[in-house]
């Protein structure tokens, strides 16, 4: 996928498995339903990312730590195991996909499950941590800004490199336990 999802063919996949063409089309009958699945794959890795990043932080810190922890990773703000720590590869992914969530079709249809299912998840959160704010609102707030951030690594990361994204996002939540 280093061409982006436009670049993406059954060729060039079924090339990058060493498997036929053939092969990819008996699983994957469009490249739409293949993109799909690329989409499901990639949302379990980062729910299973998700949930080692907020157990640990939960057990050094509490719940707040957790919730810090799961907004970092979600602006790409979160180090990686990548040599130098700072890799934007996850932003330039989820880029791609929001980009072709724009065009009505499956990937649309699986990108606004996996955001209404974040932003439902941001709002648990924010009850149980913040119980006088309206969560709903503070919900799609916080995804927002989490966004621009993610995106903001993928288009701009001599700007936004991770140390600030770190420090924006931190600064948002020391906001939100302010009110």
């Amino acid at each position: 996928m280093r061409d982006g999802l436009d670049g993406l063919s059954v060729r060039k996949v079924a090339l990058e498995a060493h498997v036929s063409v053939g092969a990819i089309q008996h699983h994957y009958a469009t490249k739409d339903a293949l993109l799909v699945a690329s989409a499901e794959h990639i949302t379990s890795q980062f729910m299973r990312r998700a949930e080692e990043v907020s157990q640990q932080a939960f057990a050094r810190e509490g719940g707040f730590a957790a919730f810090a922890a799961f907004c970092e990773l979600l602006a790409n703000a979160s180090p990686t195991e990548s040599s130098s720590g700072d890799d934007v590869t996850p932003s330039i992914v989820w880029l791609w996909y929001a980009a072709k969530a724009t065009q009505p079709g499956f990937v649309a249809d699986t990108f606004a499950r996996f955001w209404s299912g974040t932003e439902e998840y941001l709002m648990g959160a924010i009850i149980e941590l913040f119980p006088s704010l309206d969560a709903a609102d503070e919900a799609a707030h916080l995804l927002a800004v989490l966004d621009g951030i993610a995106i903001a690594r993928a288009a701009e990361p001599g700007r936004m490199s991770l140390s600030r994204a770190q420090m924006l996002v931190r600064r948002h939540l020391d906001c939100l336990s302010r009110r």
